[in-house]
């Protein structure tokens, strides 16, 4: 019985697998990482930053992509985190601005992974628009909610089992929550400036 053969292939597969997801795993942080940093460049409106780190992503995610395809089988689970991250950098920064957010094939990201983003995005909306009471800014902040109000219905409407959306209809329901909350911050936020700039009128 001679099995060396057969173990030299099984350990050449192994070693290609395992650099190649030491690769991958790499290039997924620092996508998730610059995901991060993007998400405060928005915040603080660095736009010029902001793109700056966005054409980054691009080039990391193609190159993750690559990797992945060599192996879908194997490596496909390991897109999920990099493109939910990616899905909610660039679709704060397109609602912030007021432009049309992009669709899956548009960014080459997983549909199903685009919507988990996408549903994580809501929880940013929120954070911006604290931040926007905190510093007296009620302008734009019905804008704000009714696109979460949008997205949360498009995601709502998915109506497939949790075999195949996996966590969605978890991250749906918190988002529920996250913006009926926002809603009574800004409802009050708005009912006291207008009481501010009464008795400033006075």
């Amino acid at each position: 019985m001679n099995l060396k053969k057969a173990f030299s292939e099984i350990n050449n597969l192994l070693d290609i697998l395992y650099h190649d997801r030491e690769n991958i795993l790499h290039l997924s942080r620092d996508v998730v990482r610059d995901c991060s940093i993007g998400i405060k460049h928005i915040h603080r409106q660095e736009f010029d930053k902001f793109q700056e780190k966005v054409n980054v992503i691009k080039a990391n995610h193609g190159n993750l992509v690559k990797l992945v395809n060599k192996n879908p089988d194997f490596f496909s689970k390991y897109l999920k985190t990099p493109e939910q991250e990616f899905t909610e950098l660039i679709a704060f920064h397109s609602i912030i601005t007021n432009t049309n957010i992009p669709t899956p094939s548009e960014m080459k990201i997983n549909p199903l992974n685009y919507a988990l983003g996408l549903a994580d995005v809501i929880g940013e909306l929120r954070r911006y628009a604290l931040d926007n009471i905190r510093n007296d800014h009620t302008e734009g902040l019905n804008d704000i909610l009714e696109n979460m109000d949008e997205i949360y219905t498009y995601l709502f409407s998915i109506d497939y089992p949790v075999g195949v959306t996996q966590e969605l209809r978890r991250k749906v329901d918190v988002a529920r929550n996250i913006i009926e909350k926002t809603r009574g911050d800004v409802s009050l936020a708005i009912q006291m400036n207008d009481l501010k700039r009464c008795f400033e009128n006075e």
